[in-house]
């Protein structure tokens, strides 16, 4: 039987005569999908409508199945650096094809990915081997492996409003700053149920952007905690950055108790440039992770670092299988996407930059023309929207004036516009946006700010 409040969620977007096949589809997918395919984007009765059935794609334009366009800004939360379409890259996806589109990982390697390992070596800093997954929890998970087997310690070190994959080990648990036992997250204050009793016993979880907070900690449990893992920049989260010198003071620190670093650069990766957020802050971790942009859109992830850290999987030490690891139409895709990246000494990120910030100028305008107070920040190639007096923040528990009904209510009427833009109320910035796109963005958002 249909759910009565996903009957009243699709009532309130939509109406039979004006969209019926919209309303026809959700309601064949309630019957036999438990929500969308990730839910940890799905949507919420009381601050979304309900999700959309898409039917194409022209560019960064997604069209519903009765027709209505979207601008989007979430880039399938990340991967479509070339929006949708680009006939070149696809292209290389049409001639893999015809060569070989899948063989079994533990057999051999394929001319390509060769290629595309010395491509990410010689681009990215901590890179002296690259081992590829499928996805970034995959990839996560191969990193914890990897320093836990090296270091031979047990605990997991985790920065509060970071994410990791979707992964029990990386999803568990809530801060302590008192950082007075190991570990400190609870189940109750979990993100899902469901969750292994283990992995409560696996990870200490701490606020970010505080040295001295991670010295404290390092100083009493350093011996036991194999890896610090953290966003170098925190998309996730109000695309927070880090204070000044914090990540270099978090390298000193890793060095001082023979601590593992490792950057989760599944959302900066080839986003904020093509060395990533540590080529950008000068910052050299001892693994990263890589996915989201890296094919392009393809499902593609890799685990980079030191040959000394590596080794430990070539010489079957840990163990890192998988089917689907380095299948050939998602490598020849991420050849193609770093060549374009690399183009013209990297044009593409001059263009993300010149759309980012006339969006982000644009919006505090608007903003400040219908009365709100607005703080918009974030790296190249993403940024976050909310409704407060603050210019800056470096962690959400900044966020404390912020008016979390007016963003909701707002991310709602940026939807009813056709302005598709990520759950964390996040814009995803790609340089194959056109002049038309950004105006078109530019004036929806003020329609929907006229609304609000």
């Amino acid at each position: 039987m249909p759910n009565e409040e996903f009957e009243h969620a699709i009532a309130e977007k939509y109406n039979d005569k004006v969209n019926p096949i919209s309303t026809r589809w959700l309601r064949r997918a309630q019957a036999v999908m438990p929500g969308l395919n990730s839910n940890y984007a799905s949507f919420r009765l009381n601050d979304q409508p309900p999700a959309i059935v898409f039917d194409r794609s022209e560019g960064l334009r997604l069209f519903d199945v009765d027709g209505k366009d979207y601008i989007d800004f979430v880039c399938g939360m990340g991967p479509a650096i070339w929006g949708n379409g680009n006939k070149e890259f696809l292209w290389a996806i049409h001639q893999q094809l015809d060569r070989l589109m899948s063989f079994g990982s533990a057999v051999g390697h394929t001319t390509l990915e060769i290629e595309l390992a010395e491509k990410i070596v010689q681009l990215v800093p901590c890179a002296e081997q690259v081992r590829f997954c499928i996805s970034g929890s995959e990839a996560v998970q191969l990193a914890a492996r990897l320093a836990r087997g090296v270091s031979g310690k047990r605990y997991l070190l985790r920065f509060e409003g970071h994410y990791h994959g979707w992964l029990d080990p990386m999803l568990a648990g809530k801060a302590n700053s008192s950082s007075s036992r190991l570990p400190t997250p609870i189940a109750a204050d979990s993100d899902s149920a469901g969750l292994s009793s283990s992995c409560l016993e696996e990870t200490l979880l701490i606020p970010w952007n505080d040295a001295e907070g991670l010295e404290a900690v390092l100083r009493k449990h350093g011996d036991d905690i194999a890896l610090v893992i953290m966003e170098p920049i925190m998309c996730n989260s109000a695309c927070c950055p880090p204070k000044a010198g914090y990540l270099q003071a978090v390298r000193k620190l890793c060095d001082q108790f023979g601590v593992l670093l490792c950057f989760d650069e599944v959302i900066t990766g080839f986003r904020v440039g093509l060395g990533g957020a540590q080529a950008l802050f000068g910052v050299t971790p001892d693994l990263a992770i890589f996915a989201k942009a890296l094919a392009g859109g393809l499902p593609l992830a890799c685990v980079a670092g030191r040959r000394d850290l590596m080794s430990a999987i070539a010489e079957n030490k840990v163990l890192a299988v998988g089917t689907f690891n380095s299948f050939p139409l998602a490598i020849a895709a991420a050849i193609k996407n770093l060549e374009m990246l690399s183009r013209d000494d990297c044009a593409y990120y001059s263009r993300v930059d010149h759309h980012q910030i006339r969006l982000m100028e644009g919006i505090r305008e608007i903003a400040k023309t219908h009365g709100y107070d607005v703080l918009v920040q974030g790296p190249r190639g993403f940024f976050y929207l909310d409704f407060t007096k603050r210019n800056v923040i470096h962690t959400p528990d900044e966020l404390v004036d912020s008016d979390a009904t007016k963003r909701m209510r707002f991310r709602s009427l940026l939807h009813k516009h056709g302005v598709l833009i990520g759950g964390n109320s996040r814009f995803t910035v790609s340089g194959e946006f056109t002049e038309a796109d950004i105006q078109d963005t530019l004036h929806r958002i003020n329609e929907a700010m006229k609304a609000l």
